[in-house]
Formats: structure tokens, sequence, C-alpha cells
């Protein structure tokens, strides 16, 4: 029997400076590389990539680069990039998988059909955190990049009226873990992220394979992202850092005790030789949290903070826009009301 199979990938997120380092911005570049070279090794069909391709709207030139480079690389193994928007990167007007697709390298997946080899593929952009009603799909795969209320609980698409929206498959992004449902022949998964977003994001990083004449799915563990080095609440950080290989890795503490401050951990990390140390203050009482007013967060860490703060919160398209806008240091004080005003009265 023909196979049809593509790979499955998702919020890959190129461009994101995690923690403020040059590092972190070059690892999701590679994750997605690696995806590229992954699909090839395969030999699939296509690339299905569910949203948020880049962290937000105004990618850097690097970051492009290494974007034109995988797709460059897969149109080279006359493997087609299909996907849709997701809310980290979604412009106003044209987007960027719409330039792409101009260069002939991606497709802008849209509710009307796309044909890969006889199966029509279907494609929804992000939609803002309210609830939808799912496309008539029929038949074929539906890609969206919206919250399951299975994953969380104020999640704007419901999981039951997915089953009954006509698509045998439906692939997922904005969730950052690799989820998989059955139900009678149909098949919604998530693929999860291709680096780690967020510090309780603690499962290797995957892709799904699948083959759409019969649902069959696997995934491939990505070998080459950043790794990650946890110490638990009821373990020592202190001994577990000086006899743990940190080399280059991120580590994350769950502090629930004041046998070490947030700055000695961080300073013995960095003897280590870790890329990067981040505590989890799990500490609840005033006298359990030493004081410590020379400790300082950095750009990077109030960055992250907000980003993960505001992913949950059920904001419009039009006001993450201007969050973005905003919170962009690429753009001038002196330009944000410009800015700001220029997306309003584009949006009347």
């Amino acid at each position: 029997m023909n196979m049809t199979r593509i790979l499955h990938t998702g919020d890959t997120h190129i461009g994101f400076r995690q923690y403020g380092l040059e590092e972190r911005r070059e690892d999701f570049a590679k994750a997605f590389l690696e995806v590229v070279q992954l699909a090839i090794d395969e030999r699939v069909d296509a690339v299905i990539h569910a949203g948020d391709l880049f962290e937000d709207r105004l990618p850097g030139a690097e970051d492009l680069q290494a974007t034109l480079q995988g797709l460059f690389q897969l149109k080279n193994a006359q493997i087609k990039f299909l996907g849709i928007v997701g809310n980290h990167e979604q412009r106003r007007g044209v987007q960027w998988l719409d330039l792409f697709a101009s260069l002939d390298l991606a497709v802008h997946l849209t509710l009307q059909p796309y044909d890969l080899r006889g199966i029509p593929i279907y494609g929804l952009d992000f939609s803002g955190r309210r609830e939808i009603e799912p496309p008539r799909c029929e038949g074929g795969v539906l890609v969206c990049h919206q919250l399951l209320d299975e994953v969380e609980p104020d999640g704007e698409l419901s999981l039951k009226k997915l089953y009954t929206c006509g698509a045998k498959t439906i692939l997922l992004g904005d969730f950052h873990e690799r989820k998989v449902w059955y139900e009678k022949g149909i098949l919604v998964t998530y693929c999860g992220s291709t680096e780690r977003w967020a510090l309780d994001e603690q499962r290797k990083r995957s892709v799904n394979l699948i083959d759409l004449k019969n649902n069959r799915i696997d995934h491939r563990d990505l070998q080459k992202t950043r790794e990650f080095f946890y110490i638990n609440a009821d373990e020592d950080p202190v001994q577990r850092l000086k006899t743990a290989d940190v080399t280059d890795k991120v580590v994350v503490v769950y502090l629930k005790s004041a046998r070490a401050t947030v700055s000695e951990l961080e300073e013995l990390g960095r003897q280590r030789g870790a890329l990067a140390v981040r505590v989890r203050d799990l500490r609840e009482t005033d006298s359990e949290i030493e004081h410590q007013p020379d400790v300082q967060m950095d750009y990077g860490d109030l960055e992250q903070a907000i980003s993960e703060a505001l992913a949950r919160r059920t904001l419009s398209p039009l006001a993450r826009e201007m969050d973005q806008i905003i919170r962009d240091f690429r753009i001038p004080d002196s330009n944000i009301d410009s800015e700001v005003t220029s997306l309003l009265e584009g949006r009347r």
C-alpha cells in the first residue's frame, strides 16, 4: 500500500534568546535544522509545521538565515513544507509563511485544502484565546495552533468537537509536550516543542512521524538539543552541583530549603561550567527565604517570566501584538506610540 508520510513539528520558536543568552538563540535554530535533517533522512513527503515557527513577529537576520537554509534543504530534497501561523509570530497583513510561499519554499495552509498526494490538508492559523468552533474538514487533515481543553482547563478547543469536525487526522501546536489521542480511527496529536521553552518542560523534545493513509504514528527524539539538568526539591542542590557534570547545561534547581541562597547556587553553577542556572523557589514563608537585597533579575529572566505568564492568558491577538511592540527591544521607546497607533488604525 502506498504511504504518505509526514513529519509533524511545531513550536520551534526560532529566535528565542532564552535567559538573554546568544547560545540559547542558536540552540532554537539548530533544533529546527535537526528537524529538517531528520525529515530528509526519513524521506517523508512533507513537513507539517503547526505554528510558532518564530519566537516573535520580528525575527533577526541570523534566524531568517537559518530558517531559509532549512527550507532550501527541504526543497532540494523535494519535501514540501506546509505550515500555519502561531500566536508568537502572527503579524498584521503578510505573514512570514506568505513570504516563504512567494519564494516557492513553503505552503501557507488555509481552509481551502491543499492536496498532498490525494489527501486534503486544511490549516487554521491561531485564532485567539476564546472558544473556537472547529471548521469542517471532511476526510482530511486539520492543522491548528490552539490549546485543547484536555491540556488546559480553559483551552479554547474542545477535543469532543474536534472528533466531529470530519477530519481524520488533527495535528496541533501551542502545547509544548507530546500528546496523542485516538477515537474511532481519528488521530489527534500535539508534537511538542523542539527546544525547552519553559523550565518545567522536562521530557525529551521530539517530533511525530505519521503515515496519513492509516494514521500510524511514531515519534523521534531530537538528539542535539541543549541538555537541562534538574535538581529536585528533595535533593541537596549544593552537593548535586559539586558532584555532577553540568558543563554547558542549563541547571534547574527546585529550591525548598534555606541550605543555600539563590545567588550562591548561581555562582556555584557558573564555577562548575553550567551555561545557566535557574532556581525555582518553592519556599513559602518569609522565615525560609533569605534576605538578598543585592540579588538582581537580569533582562533575560524578566522577559522569560513575562512570556511564560502571558502564554496562558486569554489575550486577544490584538492585545498580544501590542505587547510584542511594547516589549520589542528593537523598537525605540520614541516609536512605540506610532507603532501601536498604526496597529490600531490597521484594525479599523
